[in-house]
């Protein structure tokens, strides 16, 4: 709470440090279960290993049928980097998951700070 001039003005919420607390539990009771946390790896390097070979197609043999549909767009860069992303979140959800959960969180409590100090909620 603050004080403006007499006003009590009320504070958004705080949903950073929460947020990120409860993916950190979300990931540890994933990551207790050694099965699970083995195949979650498994299609993390499944994900890597296909990408990167996709990239190496594109690259070096982009006269075959794989290699020229890869040419055909930008896009299919940017698609096998958020591939590569995603293969690294599977293998260490404990680490990337809560930063990743802190980064679009305080985007969205900026968002309702600037509301509470809009409409005083």
């Amino acid at each position: 709470m603050e004080h403006n001039h007499g006003i009590t003005l009320a504070d958004a919420p705080q949903i950073v440090e929460p947020a990120a607390e409860g993916v950190a539990k979300f990931v540890g009771y994933i990551t207790e279960n050694d099965s699970l946390k083995l195949a979650c790896t498994i299609v993390g390097a499944i994900f890597i290993v296909i990408c990167i070979v996709l990239l190496v197609i594109r690259r070096f043999w982009p006269q075959t049928p794989i290699g020229q549909s890869l040419n055909a767009g930008n896009s299919t860069v940017v698609w096998c980097i958020a591939g590569m992303v995603a293969g690294l979140i599977f293998i260490l959800p404990a680490e990337i998951l809560p930063f990743l959960t802190k980064i679009v969180m305080t985007g969205v409590q900026a968002l309702l700070n600037i509301l509470s100090r809009i409409f005083n909620f």
